[in-house]
């Protein structure tokens, strides 16, 4: 006669599972920031921010989740005591920033290049 035993499964997910080892992974693919933006010359708060919310909206528009490529983050500036909202972004969601300054000057135009390029 054949005997079985029964397998008890942890209904508490262990601490390295899939998910966490992939939000770990996309997690450090977010290198760039808002500041890496300002070396653009006269750029303005409001063009950044639509240029994030039209970003975000590309993600939306095709399925691609957008955590991946920005992530919300907080900043304390000990000078001033305040905290600020930044964002960090993949290189995909970086140059897509890029792609929507709707304004175009010398630094800009060279981005659109190496992004064009291979």
């Amino acid at each position: 006669m054949e005997t079985y035993q029964i397998t008890f499964y942890s209904t508490i997910p262990h601490p390295l599972s899939p998910s966490a080892f992939e939000e770990a992974y996309y997690h450090s693919r977010l290198r760039y920031s808002l500041r890496h933006l300002m070396i653009i010359d006269n750029i303005s708060e409001q063009l950044i921010q639509e240029a994030l919310q039209k970003s975000l909206e590309v993600c939306c528009l095709l399925g691609i989740k957008s955590e991946r490529h920005f992530k919300k983050i907080y900043v304390f500036d000990a000078m001033v005591g305040s905290l600020q909202a930044d964002w960090i972004m993949s290189r995909n969601g970086f140059n897509l920033m890029v792609m929507q300054i709707p304004s175009i000057n010398p630094e800009i135009a060279q981005w659109l290049w190496e992004l064009a390029g291979p």
